[in-house]
Protein backbone atom coordinates (compact mmCIF):
# COMPACT_ATOMS: atom_id res chain seq x y z
CA UNK A 1 0.00 0.00 0.00
CA UNK A 2 1.52 3.32 -1.01
CA UNK A 3 1.76 5.50 2.41
CA UNK A 4 4.37 8.51 3.35
CA UNK A 5 4.87 10.23 6.39
CA UNK A 6 3.78 13.79 4.07
CA UNK A 7 0.42 12.57 2.69
CA UNK A 8 -0.17 11.11 6.73
CA UNK A 9 0.54 14.81 7.37
CA UNK A 10 -1.26 16.09 4.99
CA UNK A 11 -4.66 14.02 6.02
CA UNK A 12 -4.44 15.59 9.23
CA UNK A 13 -4.09 19.11 7.99
CA UNK A 14 -7.01 18.59 5.33
CA UNK A 15 -8.99 16.58 7.88
CA UNK A 16 -9.54 20.13 10.35
CA UNK A 17 -10.64 21.86 6.62
CA UNK A 18 -13.21 18.79 6.28
CA UNK A 19 -14.63 19.16 9.60
CA UNK A 20 -14.92 22.57 9.24
CA UNK A 21 -16.71 22.00 4.99
CA UNK A 22 -18.01 18.74 5.85
CA UNK A 23 -18.73 18.23 9.43
CA UNK A 24 -18.52 14.64 10.94
CA UNK A 25 -17.11 11.75 8.81
CA UNK A 26 -20.26 9.61 8.59
CA UNK A 27 -20.19 6.66 10.23
CA UNK A 28 -20.94 4.20 7.27
CA UNK A 29 -17.59 5.85 5.74
CA UNK A 30 -14.75 3.39 6.36
CA UNK A 31 -11.77 5.21 6.05
CA UNK A 32 -9.40 2.14 6.03
CA UNK A 33 -10.96 0.10 3.19
CA UNK A 34 -11.30 3.51 1.15
CA UNK A 35 -7.30 3.91 1.71
CA UNK A 36 -7.14 0.27 0.88
CA UNK A 37 -8.91 0.10 -2.16
CA UNK A 38 -8.01 3.16 -3.72
CA UNK A 39 -4.37 3.57 -4.28
CA UNK A 40 -4.31 7.11 -5.35
CA UNK A 41 -6.84 7.87 -2.00
CA UNK A 42 -3.96 6.42 -0.62
CA UNK A 43 -1.33 8.41 -2.26
CA UNK A 44 -3.47 11.40 -1.97
CA UNK A 45 -2.69 14.15 1.18
CA UNK A 46 -6.18 14.53 1.20
CA UNK A 47 -8.19 13.02 4.38
CA UNK A 48 -10.16 9.95 3.13
CA UNK A 49 -13.80 11.65 3.20
CA UNK A 50 -12.66 14.11 2.30
CA UNK A 51 -10.93 12.95 -1.11
CA UNK A 52 -14.24 10.98 -1.38
CA UNK A 53 -16.52 14.40 -1.00
CA UNK A 54 -14.59 15.74 -3.51
CA UNK A 55 -13.12 12.97 -5.80
CA UNK A 56 -13.82 9.20 -5.19
CA UNK A 57 -18.09 9.60 -5.15
CA UNK A 58 -17.86 11.33 -8.48
CA UNK A 59 -15.59 8.47 -9.71
CA UNK A 60 -17.59 5.46 -8.65
CA UNK A 61 -15.59 4.82 -5.53
CA UNK A 62 -17.40 2.79 -2.86
CA UNK A 63 -17.59 4.20 0.66
CA UNK A 64 -17.44 0.66 2.31
CA UNK A 65 -17.49 -2.91 1.55
CA UNK A 66 -21.54 -2.82 1.94
CA UNK A 67 -22.29 0.04 -0.23
CA UNK A 68 -21.67 -0.68 -4.03
CA UNK A 69 -21.81 3.09 -5.63
CA UNK A 70 -22.53 2.04 -8.90
CA UNK A 71 -25.47 -0.33 -8.32
CA UNK A 72 -27.06 2.81 -5.98
CA UNK A 73 -26.82 5.45 -8.93
CA UNK A 74 -28.90 2.79 -11.26
CA UNK A 75 -31.40 3.87 -8.92
CA UNK A 76 -30.74 7.75 -8.24
CA UNK A 77 -28.98 10.45 -9.94
CA UNK A 78 -26.95 11.49 -6.86
CA UNK A 79 -23.91 12.04 -7.77
CA UNK A 80 -21.03 13.70 -6.33
CA UNK A 81 -21.64 11.81 -2.26
CA UNK A 82 -23.58 8.88 -2.91
CA UNK A 83 -23.04 7.92 0.62
CA UNK A 84 -23.87 11.35 2.14
CA UNK A 85 -27.74 11.09 0.06
CA UNK A 86 -28.59 7.63 0.87
CA UNK A 87 -28.23 8.61 4.74
CA UNK A 88 -30.08 11.91 4.26
CA UNK A 89 -32.61 10.71 1.79
CA UNK A 90 -31.97 7.88 -0.37
CA UNK A 91 -32.95 5.19 2.69
CA UNK A 92 -35.89 6.90 3.58
CA UNK A 93 -37.58 6.40 -0.21
CA UNK A 94 -36.43 2.75 -0.02
CA UNK A 95 -32.91 3.09 -2.03
CA UNK A 96 -30.35 -0.12 -1.51
CA UNK A 97 -26.89 0.58 -1.28
CA UNK A 98 -25.91 -2.93 -2.44
CA UNK A 99 -27.57 -5.69 -4.04
CA UNK A 100 -27.31 -7.62 -1.34
CA UNK A 101 -29.10 -5.12 0.94
CA UNK A 102 -32.84 -4.53 0.70
CA UNK A 103 -33.33 -1.49 2.90
CA UNK A 104 -37.09 -1.85 3.54
CA UNK A 105 -37.08 -5.66 3.74
CA UNK A 106 -34.39 -5.23 6.72
CA UNK A 107 -36.56 -2.50 8.09
CA UNK A 108 -39.90 -4.95 7.83
CA UNK A 109 -38.16 -7.92 9.33
CA UNK A 110 -36.76 -5.59 12.49
CA UNK A 111 -39.22 -3.26 13.70
CA UNK A 112 -36.78 -2.49 16.68
CA UNK A 113 -34.45 -0.79 13.62
CA UNK A 114 -37.64 1.14 13.05
CA UNK A 115 -38.28 2.28 16.44
CA UNK A 116 -34.55 3.23 16.91
CA UNK A 117 -34.43 5.41 13.70
CA UNK A 118 -30.78 4.48 13.03
CA UNK A 119 -29.87 3.98 9.34
CA UNK A 120 -30.77 0.73 8.58
CA UNK A 121 -27.36 -0.36 6.81
CA UNK A 122 -25.43 1.15 9.78
CA UNK A 123 -26.90 -0.86 11.96
CA UNK A 124 -26.50 -4.20 10.33
CA UNK A 125 -23.06 -3.53 9.96
CA UNK A 126 -22.85 -2.59 13.73
CA UNK A 127 -25.13 -5.06 14.94
CA UNK A 128 -27.21 -7.31 12.93
CA UNK A 129 -24.29 -9.04 10.96
CA UNK A 130 -22.23 -9.69 14.69
CA UNK A 131 -26.18 -10.83 15.74
CA UNK A 132 -27.05 -12.98 12.49
CA UNK A 133 -29.56 -10.95 11.18
CA UNK A 134 -31.13 -11.45 7.93
CA UNK A 135 -30.29 -9.01 5.25
CA UNK A 136 -32.50 -9.98 2.30
CA UNK A 137 -30.91 -9.47 -1.19
CA UNK A 138 -32.19 -6.01 -3.41
CA UNK A 139 -35.71 -6.12 -5.15
CA UNK A 140 -34.54 -2.47 -7.14
CA UNK A 141 -33.70 -3.92 -10.47
CA UNK A 142 -36.05 -6.96 -10.48
CA UNK A 143 -35.42 -7.73 -13.92
CA UNK A 144 -32.71 -9.73 -13.40
CA UNK A 145 -35.29 -12.40 -11.09
CA UNK A 146 -36.51 -15.51 -13.02
CA UNK A 147 -39.85 -14.02 -13.53
CA UNK A 148 -39.27 -11.21 -14.96
CA UNK A 149 -36.22 -11.63 -17.04
CA UNK A 150 -36.56 -11.33 -20.75
CA UNK A 151 -40.42 -9.66 -20.48
CA UNK A 152 -40.48 -6.30 -22.16
CA UNK A 153 -40.88 -3.06 -20.52
CA UNK A 154 -44.42 -2.77 -21.88
CA UNK A 155 -45.15 -5.87 -20.06
CA UNK A 156 -44.44 -5.35 -16.97
CA UNK A 157 -46.31 -3.48 -14.72
CA UNK A 158 -46.14 -2.06 -10.95
CA UNK A 159 -48.96 -1.57 -8.47
CA UNK A 160 -49.71 0.59 -7.27
CA UNK A 161 -49.44 3.71 -9.11
CA UNK A 162 -47.76 6.54 -7.82
CA UNK A 163 -49.16 8.28 -4.92
CA UNK A 164 -51.57 5.33 -4.01
CA UNK A 165 -51.79 3.57 -0.50
CA UNK A 166 -54.01 1.15 -1.33
CA UNK A 167 -55.52 -0.70 -4.40
CA UNK A 168 -58.19 -3.32 -5.35
CA UNK A 169 -57.90 -6.36 -7.29
CA UNK A 170 -60.05 -9.02 -8.09
CA UNK A 171 -59.90 -12.43 -9.04
CA UNK A 172 -62.42 -13.93 -11.29
CA UNK A 173 -63.32 -17.23 -11.87
CA UNK A 174 -64.82 -16.75 -15.72
CA UNK A 175 -65.37 -13.50 -17.78
CA UNK A 176 -66.30 -13.00 -21.18
CA UNK A 177 -64.83 -12.77 -24.12
CA UNK A 178 -64.47 -8.93 -25.79
CA UNK A 179 -64.47 -8.41 -29.34
CA UNK A 180 -61.51 -5.67 -28.89
CA UNK A 181 -59.52 -8.11 -26.45
CA UNK A 182 -56.18 -7.69 -27.29
CA UNK A 183 -54.00 -10.62 -26.87
CA UNK A 184 -50.26 -10.98 -25.11
CA UNK A 185 -48.47 -14.02 -24.41
CA UNK A 186 -47.19 -12.89 -20.89
CA UNK A 187 -47.89 -10.02 -18.21
CA UNK A 188 -46.54 -9.60 -15.15
CA UNK A 189 -47.40 -7.41 -12.45
CA UNK A 190 -45.24 -6.25 -9.64
CA UNK A 191 -46.82 -5.72 -6.33
CA UNK A 192 -45.60 -3.48 -3.78
CA UNK A 193 -47.52 -4.27 -0.26
CA UNK A 194 -46.85 -3.28 3.59
CA UNK A 195 -44.86 -5.71 4.74
CA UNK A 196 -47.84 -7.02 6.84
CA UNK A 197 -49.91 -7.65 3.85
CA UNK A 198 -47.91 -10.09 1.82
CA UNK A 199 -48.67 -12.86 3.95
CA UNK A 200 -52.05 -12.45 4.08
CA UNK A 201 -52.24 -11.56 0.28
CA UNK A 202 -50.26 -15.05 -0.24
CA UNK A 203 -52.66 -17.38 2.19
CA UNK A 204 -55.83 -15.69 0.84
CA UNK A 205 -54.75 -16.55 -2.45
CA UNK A 206 -53.71 -20.08 -1.71
CA UNK A 207 -57.07 -21.03 -0.90
CA UNK A 208 -58.46 -19.70 -4.36
CA UNK A 209 -57.82 -23.08 -6.30
CA UNK A 210 -60.11 -24.96 -3.80
CA UNK A 211 -62.80 -22.59 -2.95
CA UNK A 212 -66.27 -22.21 -4.00
CA UNK A 213 -66.00 -18.37 -4.91
CA UNK A 214 -66.08 -16.96 -8.25
CA UNK A 215 -65.28 -13.82 -7.69
CA UNK A 216 -62.56 -12.81 -5.12
CA UNK A 217 -61.83 -9.15 -3.67
CA UNK A 218 -58.73 -8.09 -2.23
CA UNK A 219 -57.97 -4.27 -0.70
CA UNK A 220 -54.30 -4.08 -0.35
CA UNK A 221 -52.78 -1.93 1.59
CA UNK A 222 -49.32 -0.20 -0.26
CA UNK A 223 -48.01 2.61 2.00
CA UNK A 224 -44.19 3.40 0.76
CA UNK A 225 -43.42 4.13 4.31
CA UNK A 226 -44.15 0.32 5.01
CA UNK A 227 -42.47 -1.30 2.28
CA UNK A 228 -44.97 -0.74 -0.45
CA UNK A 229 -42.69 1.43 -2.64
CA UNK A 230 -40.75 -1.97 -3.18
CA UNK A 231 -42.21 -5.15 -4.62
CA UNK A 232 -43.02 -8.01 -2.38
CA UNK A 233 -44.74 -10.28 -5.10
CA UNK A 234 -44.76 -10.76 -9.08
CA UNK A 235 -48.08 -12.07 -10.43
CA UNK A 236 -47.13 -13.91 -13.73
CA UNK A 237 -50.06 -14.03 -16.07
CA UNK A 238 -49.26 -16.04 -19.28
CA UNK A 239 -51.11 -16.34 -22.31
CA UNK A 240 -53.43 -13.22 -21.82
CA UNK A 241 -55.96 -11.41 -23.03
CA UNK A 242 -56.19 -7.99 -22.40
CA UNK A 243 -60.03 -6.08 -22.37
CA UNK A 244 -59.77 -2.91 -23.16
CA UNK A 245 -60.24 -0.17 -20.12
CA UNK A 246 -64.28 0.00 -19.27
CA UNK A 247 -66.52 3.21 -18.24
CA UNK A 248 -65.63 2.97 -14.61
CA UNK A 249 -61.30 3.06 -15.40
CA UNK A 250 -61.05 -1.02 -14.19
CA UNK A 251 -59.58 -3.69 -16.87
CA UNK A 252 -59.68 -7.05 -16.87
CA UNK A 253 -56.93 -9.30 -18.31
CA UNK A 254 -57.93 -13.13 -19.09
CA UNK A 255 -54.79 -15.85 -18.62
CA UNK A 256 -54.28 -19.29 -19.07
CA UNK A 257 -52.58 -19.28 -15.39
CA UNK A 258 -51.35 -17.34 -13.08
CA UNK A 259 -48.37 -17.77 -10.85
CA UNK A 260 -47.31 -15.64 -7.87
CA UNK A 261 -44.02 -15.29 -7.15
CA UNK A 262 -42.64 -13.85 -3.64
CA UNK A 263 -39.04 -11.96 -4.55
CA UNK A 264 -38.27 -11.24 -1.24
CA UNK A 265 -35.94 -14.31 -0.30
CA UNK A 266 -32.41 -14.39 -1.70
CA UNK A 267 -34.10 -17.23 -4.33
CA UNK A 268 -37.53 -16.28 -5.36
CA UNK A 269 -40.15 -18.84 -5.26
CA UNK A 270 -43.42 -19.91 -6.13
CA UNK A 271 -45.97 -19.59 -3.76
CA UNK A 272 -49.48 -19.75 -5.99
CA UNK A 273 -50.32 -21.16 -9.14
CA UNK A 274 -54.21 -20.58 -10.66
CA UNK A 275 -55.85 -22.18 -13.17
CA UNK A 276 -57.21 -19.99 -15.91
CA UNK A 277 -59.31 -17.00 -15.00
CA UNK A 278 -58.96 -13.11 -15.20
CA UNK A 279 -58.12 -10.33 -12.96
CA UNK A 280 -59.78 -7.02 -12.68
CA UNK A 281 -58.16 -3.94 -11.41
Amino acid sequence: MIDTAAPRLGRKLTGILRRFVFGRVPKLFDSAYYLRSYPDAAASALDPYLHYSLIGGRRGYDPNADFDTAFYRLQTRARQNPLLHYLEVGAAKGLDPHPHFSTYSYLGRYPDVVASKVNPLLHYRENGRPELRIADHSKRLPRTIPPLFGIPTAHHWEMPKSGQTHFKLTLLRTTSDHPAAEPIKQLRLSLGLDFEAVDQFIAVLARVPTGFQDVVQFTLNADPSRGASVPSLVLALDHCYLHPIASDGTRIIRFAEAILWDIRPIKPRVVVTLPDGAIQF
